[in-house]
């Protein structure tokens, strides 16, 4: 049994983290690493060291994993975050988070929307599919909350390059959610049928950004049993490596959807925050 790595192997990540501190801007990066995260770095290099590496998910070839158009890539979702043209911030969380833009089998993220930690949207994914599991009931209040009884997919893990994603369509017996109120469950509800679509990629000029490959995810909710005449819908503009930066919420009205909402997060800005997660049912 070995009682951990000797302390070469150590010394060895150690070196890489202050050659990896000094060398300034690195390419694909969108800002310069700040010192105050050497030992995150550290701990990042370490890891396989250490004997404890996370796995990691990869795609087959001619696919593109979409986590990487949900989450804000590394190291910008460290110390970054999407600031509101119109609306709330939205700062991204991702557990497990190994320090690099490769992302584990499966795991959860945390689209916060606000400094304070809260509230949010607790999205999950696994190999299969990246899914919706939780989101705010108050803003003031973490304990309450709204989640899916069986978290509803959203789209295929993974994505034909360059192609739009596969249209999801859930039936209603499988897309009910409990409110929940100091922890606890106080009623349940039913959604409807809900059609969930992505669109292929297209490069869109991104606020304070600049040009970002943007795929659209579409939720569609409340349908018939034909899956149509549905009653709401919401548009999620997804950036490659920044992550949402729109979102559009539609009512029909007769024949059409009309846009009633819309909540502009476009302006890359320095800082972070910590989701506040009270309670253990919000997510896990």
């Amino acid at each position: 049994m070995s009682n951990g790595p000797p302390d070469s192997a150590l010394l060895g990540v150690q070196s890489k983290v202050f050659n990896f501190i000094n060398a300034g801007p690195c390419q694909g990066f969108r800002r310069r690493f700040n010192l105050k995260f050497a030992v995150i770095v550290f701990f990042a290099l370490a890891y396989p060291v250490l004997g404890h590496a996370q796995s990691t998910f990869t795609c087959p070839a001619g696919y593109e994993d979409m986590m990487n158009y949900f989450v804000m890539a590394y190291p910008a979702r460290v110390d970054s975050f999407m600031a509101p043209g119109n609306a709330n911030p939205l700062y991204t969380s991702i557990f497990p988070d190994d320090g690099a833009n490769n992302y584990a089998a499966s795991g959860y993220f945390v689209w916060t929307k606000s400094p304070v930690g809260y509230p949010w949207d607790i999205k999950t994914f696994d190999t299969k599919y990246v899914y919706d599991r939780t989101t705010e009931l108050s803003w003031t209040d973490p304990t309450t909350f709204k989640r899916f009884d069986n978290d509803l997919p959203m789209t295929r893990r993974c994505v034909r390059i360059g192609k739009a994603g596969v249209t999801i369509k859930v039936p209603a017996t499988n897309t009910t959610y409990q409110s929940f109120s100091q922890c606890q469950s106080t009623v349940t509800q039913p959604l409807g049928n809900v059609i969930n679509s992505t669109s292929l990629p297209t490069i869109i000029n991104v606020g304070s950004i600049g040009p970002v490959q943007t795929r659209y995810f579409t939720y569609e909710y409340t349908c018939d049993q034909n899956y149509g005449a549905c009653q709401y819908k919401e548009v999620f503009s997804l950036g490659y490596g920044v992550g949402l930066y729109d979102w559009k919420y539609y009512v029909r009205q007769g024949k059409r959807f009309v846009l009633t909402a819309e909540s502009v997060i476009d302006q890359e800005q320095g800082g972070q925050t910590t989701p506040s997660l009270p309670c253990v049912t919000s997510y896990q």
